[in-house]
């Protein structure tokens, strides 16, 4: 089992082994997709999509084909990580297939086998999120089925942008969707999950030296300034004497 607990304020990175079990075993809470009766089939009704944060959506092939309907819910940024030219399971949109010219399109090319480097895709895919939600947008990010490479771009997002511990990010998108990332994504999103907490706790180390060093200075300047009044008090006392 991964570290548990945190330090300095930091959540523990978590091993492979951790990030497997949650998306094994925690329980999704299916909700109804928008415009859909409840008790038609998610992948028969033409559009599976659930909102996993605020304005942000994981979503499948059916769902982004459906202009339409992301239009009716106010999507205008999507992410294609099917977007692959050769290989398995493509999803065949592209920045032409929208007529609409409010919509802002990305394609990442990218096949769902464990061995491709889907981390080359990390930083990418979280700056256009990041672009669609501080612009006020919807954002929806897709693959084929919405469950591995989607899911896993989505989990780089939540933690690069938004801080959160790869077991925090699949937790609450598992929570919302019911995704598996392959077990390749799943290794190198712990692989960021170490990275970024690396990264964090030096910036944290060097915040706390350059506070001490304030600390440091604003003490000797104290010094200073006691040192000074005492000299200018011997010198008025030595003129008094003097008279």
């Amino acid at each position: 089992m991964g570290m548990q607990g945190g330090f300095c304020g930091l959540e523990f990175p978590s091993y492979f082994e951790d990030l497997r079990e949650i998306v094994t075993t925690v329980e999704t809470r299916l909700r109804p997709i928008p415009e859909i009766r409840m008790h038609i089939s998610r992948f028969m009704d033409g559009a599976d999509m659930d909102e996993v944060y605020p304005r942000l959506y994981l979503g499948d092939c059916d769902a982004a084909m459906n202009e339409q309907y992301l239009l009716r819910h106010g999507i205008t940024y999507i992410l294609n990580a099917a977007g692959n030219t050769c290989g398995p399971a493509p999803v065949k949109t592209g920045p032409d297939y929208y007529k609409d010219p409010s919509i802002v399109y990305l394609g990442l090319n990218l096949i769902d086998l464990p061995f491709i480097n889907i981390s080359v895709h990390f930083e990418t895919g979280a700056n256009f999120i990041e672009d669609a939600l501080s612009s006020g947008g919807k954002v929806l990010v897709h693959c084929r089925q919405g469950r591995s490479r989607s899911a896993s771009i989505v989990a780089a997002f939540l933690m690069i942008k938004r801080d959160m511990a790869a077991a925090a990010a699949l937790t609450l998108l598992r929570e919302c969707r019911e995704i598996r990332p392959n077990n390749g994504f799943l290794q190198q999103l712990a692989d960021l999950d170490l990275s970024l907490f690396r990264m964090r706790l030096e910036k944290l180390r060097e915040m706390d030296s350059s506070s001490s060093e304030s600390e440091d200075e604003d003490e000797d300047e104290d010094v200073s300034l006691e040192t000074e009044t005492g000299s200018e008090v011997e010198i008025e006392s030595s003129s008094d004497d003097d008279n």
